[in-house]
C-alpha cells in the first residue's frame, strides 16, 4: 500500500505533464525524463490539493477518496494526451542515447556517482531523528497532529491559542504558512494507517531523483549531449546543501526547489527554444510555488519579470521600467490584490502577496554574502562556475543566450540585494541558513544556466544524434 501511495501521485502528475507536452508544436517524441521529473512535483501537489478537497467535501481525511480521485485524474490526463497526439502516433518509447564505448563507461560512472549521493541521503533520512527547527516545529509536526486527529484542525498564533479553550486548536510559530508540504508528508502515513517520521520523510527522498530527471530531460531537449546532461545532473545532486536537505528531510525548501527552481528552468528553456509549452509549464510551476512556501510569491514575481524582459522589445521594456520608477516617486506604486494581499512599494517598504512587508533597513552584508558563496562549503565550486559564466558573456555569443543569462542573474541578484542588503533580514546571514536556503530554491535553474552557457561557448557539445566522449 505504501508503494502504491508513493507512486500514484507521481503517475497522475506525469500523465498530465504528458498532456501538457502534447501541445508543443515541435513535438516528435515525448521527453520521458523531463515528464517524470516535473510530474513528480505536480503529482504531489495534486495529492495535497485533493486531500484538502476531500476533507472539505466529506469532513474527514480519506485515503480511499483521494486515491480514487488521483486515479481519475490519471485516466483523464492519459486520454487527453492520447487524443492530442492522434491516438498514439507520437512515440513514448524510451531509448538510451547512442554512445561510443568510452562515453558509455563515463556515463555509467556519472550515474553511479549520482546513485551514491541519493542512496546515502536516503539512508540518513531513514535513520536520523527528525531535525529541528522548521521540520520539527512546523511542517512535520502539523502533519502529525492532523494524522492523530484524522482531521485538519486549525493552527493559530500563540496569543489566540492562549485565549481559547477549544481542544482542536493548536499553535506553531509559522501557523500561517501554506499547508501543501504538510499535506504531502501526511499522505504516506494516511496510506499505512500508522504515524512514523520516516514515512513523512519518504516523499522528500524522491525529490532529488525527480530534480535530476527533470534537469537531464531539459538539457537533452536543447540538443545537448547525454554526457553533458548527466554532468549537469551530477553537479546538481553533488551540491552539499541540496544533499543536506535530502538527508535531513522535513523542510519545504527542497519542494520549492522543485516548483520555483524547475519553473525557472522551463523559462530559461523557453528563452532558447521559444516553445510556448515550456513558458506555460514554467509559469504554472512558479504559480504553484506560491502554495509551497511564502517565498514562492517572490519567485513568481521574479519569473514574470523574466518573461517580460525576454518577450518585450528593448525600447518598450525601457519605457516600462521608466513608468515603474515614475510610479514609485509619484506615490502610485501599491495595489491591493483581492485575496492575495498588497503588491508594490509604500512608505519605505516593499509589499509582496504571501510575504507581507519587507521594510527597508540597509545592512552591511557584502562580506557575509561573499563568504556564503565562495568560502563556505555549502556550494562546492558552483559560484566560481557562475562567475566564470558572467565573464564569458564578453565573448561573441548570440544575443538570445546573453539576454537570457544576464537577465536571470540580474534578477536573482536584485532579489538577494533587496532581502539581505536593504532589509532587516540581512541579520540572517550571520548563521548562513536563510541565505543558502533561498538560493537552494532556484538551484536547478543556476545549473541549467551554466549548461546553456556551455552549449553557447562549445557548440560541438550540441548533438542530436550520437554523443562524443
Amino acid at each position: 500500500m505504501l508503494i502504491f501511495a508513493l507512486l500514484l501521485p507521481w503517475m497522475a502528475g506525469s500523465l498530465w505533464l504528458l498532456c501538457i507536452e502534447s501541445f508543443s508544436p515541435h513535438l516528435t517524441r515525448f521527453n520521458i525524463p523531463r515528464i517524470l521529473g516535473y510530474g513528480f512535483f505536480l503529482g504531489n501537489f495534486f495529492c495535497a490539493s485533493l486531500l484538502f478537497l476531500a476533507h472539505f467535501l466529506f469532513g474527514q481525511l480519506s485515503f480511499t477518496a483521494v486515491s480514487t480521485m488521483l486515479l481519475f485524474l490519471s485516466c483523464v490526463g492519459f486520454l487527453l494526451a492520447w487524443q492530442r497526439t492522434g491516438y498514439g502516433r507520437i512515440s513514448i518509447r524510451f531509448s538510451l542515447p547512442a554512445m561510443e564505448d568510452f562515453g558509455r563507461k563515463l556515463a555509467l560512472l556519472i550515474v553511479l556517482l549520482m546513485a551514491v549521493h541519493l542512496l546515502f541521503a536516503c539512508y540518513d533520512a531513514l535513520n536520523r531523528p527528525l531535525l529541528p527547527w522548521d521540520a520539527w516545529t512546523t511542517w512535520t509536526y502539523r502533519a502529525k497532529i492532523w494524522f492523530q486527529n484524522q482531521d485538519l484542525p486549525s493552527f493559530v498564533d500563540a496569543a489566540a491559542w492562549l485565549g481559547t479553550t477549544a481542544a482542536d486548536t493548536y499553535t506553531i510559530p509559522a501557523h500561517d504558512y501554506p499547508l501543501t508540504v504538510s499535506l504531502i508528508q501526511l499522505w504516506p502515513s494516511l496510506a499505512t494507517g500508522t504515524w512514523d517520521d520516516r514515512l513523512a520523510a519518504m516523499p522528500s527522498m524522491f525529490a532529488g531523483l525527480a530534480l535530476v530527471l527533470a534537469l537531464y530531460g531539459q538539457t537533452r531537449s536543447l540538443k545537448h549531449s547525454a554526457l553533458l546532461a548527466l554532468a549537469g545532473g551530477y553537479l546538481l545532486i553533488s551540491i552539499p546543501l541540496l544533499d543536506a536537505h535530502l538527508a535531513l528531510p522535513g523542510y519545504a525548501d527542497i519542494w520549492l526547489s522543485g516548483f520555483a527552481g524547475l519553473g525557472f528552468v522551463s523559462l530559461l528553456q523557453w528563452s532558447q527554444s521559444k516553445d510556448r509549452t515550456q513558458l506555460f509549464t514554467g509559469l504554472l510551476f512558479l504559480l504553484l510555488g506560491f502554495f509551497i512556501k511564502r517565498e514562492g510569491s517572490l519567485w513568481l514575481m521574479t519569473g514574470l519579470l523574466f518573461v517580460l524582459i525576454q518577450g518585450l522589445p528593448l525600447k518598450l521594456l525601457a519605457a516600462l521600467i521608466l513608468a515603474m520608477i515614475l510610479a514609485v516617486f509619484s506615490g502610485f506604486s501599491l495595489v491591493d490584490l483581492p485575496g492575495l494581499g498588497r503588491l508594490g512599494y509604500f512608505d519605505g517598504a516593499f509589499y509582496l502577496p504571501g510575504v507581507g512587508a519587507i521594510r527597508l533597513q540597509p545592512q552591511d552584508a557584502s562580506l557575509a554574502v561573499l563568504n556564503n558563496l565562495f568560502t563556505n562549503s555549502s556550494w562546492n565550486l558552483l559560484f566560481y562556475y557562475v562567475s566564470t559564466m558572467l565573464l564569458l558573456q564578453f565573448l561573441p555569443l548570440s544575443r538570445q543566450v546573453r539576454r537570457a543569462l544576464l537577465s536571470f542573474v540580474l534578477l536573482l541578484s536584485m532579489v538577494i540585494a533587496t532581502i539581505f542588503f536593504l532589509s532587516e533580514k540581512g541579520i540572517w546571514l550571520k548563521d548562513s541558513t536563510a541565505f543558502g536556503r533561498l538560493l537552494l530554491q532556484v538551484l536547478p535553474a543556476l545549473v541549467f544556466a551554466l549548461l546553456i552557457q556551455w552549449r553557447a561557448v562549445f557548440p560541438r557539445s550540441q548533438t542530436s544524434g550520437d554523443d562524443e566522449p
